[in-house]
């Protein structure tokens, strides 16, 4: 009976310091996993997922007429000036002809406005804007423009769209505009013109860059408060899905043809399983494959995270 109690006690000790020595086992696998793992591990979720196209782009307008001196002489009188708005016949200046500002050779003409519109300043076939036109200018040659005429009720915004975006949209797509210069304002349009032949993009080195073809999203909606020329950005839904399994795209790892991601099970412990990716954002992707909503998982191969 002694003996039997001995053997007891004994298995009791043993069975007490394998449980002390596992617990103590797995303090010390503890210890040695990084402090900064959850930095690495994002969540599987479900819902709903979108893909847009964002570009910058430029505001301009598609109907602008360049007003014209009738010969060579001088500016004498601005009636309208850069930034105002003109009717049909409204006089913008008065002109006199001839060498000398002050001759009595030839008599001041009115210049009027050949259509409605916002005045603006001229610009050259290099992009370069002309004078501030004043009382007294010279001007030396009839051809030269003196101030452009800009309808603003044709205003557009023009956009360089890569080649590997470019089927991605199509006409009377519509999209969302805003302006740098209006903050918190949005403006509808939708898609107008996409170029049949690309163009190539001159880099910051002036060499040649990628491909490019234009594309003019015409306004619905303009407004006196946009100008010509201010920057804008134009977002365009491509495609949406409801209630689909996606996770954060830096958790998708490629390896031949095939994708796979890594779940984790506890500590640097995973399972690597094959996925199929679906519709991908910026940010995220539509994962299909053995997972479920608040599954864990690695962006980076966890070996390497040791």
């Amino acid at each position: 009976m002694k003996k039997l109690a001995k053997h007891s006690a004994w298995f009791i000790a043993l069975a007490v310091l394998a449980a002390a020595g596992l617990a103590g086992y797995t303090r010390y696998e503890k210890m040695l996993v990084r402090k900064d793992l959850s930095d690495f591990i994002r969540q599987v979720s479900r819902g709903d997922l979108k893909v847009d196209l964002e570009q910058s782009g430029e505001l301009v307008s598609r109907d602008s007429v360049n007003v014209f001196p009738p010969g060579r002489g001088f500016i004498v009188e601005v009636d309208k000036k850069e930034g105002e708005y003109v009717n049909k016949n409204d006089k913008i200046m008065m002109f006199k002809g001839g060498e000398r500002i002050d001759s009595d050779q030839y008599k001041p003409v009115p210049i009027l406005a050949p259509r409605s519109g916002l005045i603006t300043r001229c610009i050259d076939s290099y992009g370069r804007t002309g004078d501030e036109v004043r009382a007294g200018n010279r001007v030396d040659n009839p051809g030269s423009c003196i101030v452009r005429i800009v309808d603003m009720n044709t205003l557009a915004v023009n956009l360089q769209v890569s080649e590997l975006d470019i089927f991605k949209i199509r006409r009377g797509m519509p999209v969302s505009i805003t302006f740098t210069a209006l903050p918190g304002e949005k403006f509808a349009g939708k898609v107008d013109v996409i170029a049949p032949m690309a163009e190539t993009k001159s880099n910051s080195w002036g060499g040649s860059g990628d491909k490019v073809f234009r594309v003019v999203i015409s306004l619905d909606k303009p407004s006196k408060e946009l100008r010509v020329g201010m920057s804008a950005v134009v977002t365009a839904a491509l495609e949406a899905k409801k209630s689909v399994l996606k996770a954060p795209i830096e958790t998708l790892f490629k390896e031949g043809l095939n994708y796979y991601v890594y779940r984790q099970k506890d500590g640097y412990s995973a399972d690597k399983l094959q996925v199929f990716p679906g519709l991908r954002s910026e940010t995220e992707v539509e994962l299909v494959g053995p997972l479920r909503p608040g599954d864990k998982l690695f962006t980076a191969v966890p070996e390497t995270l040791k």
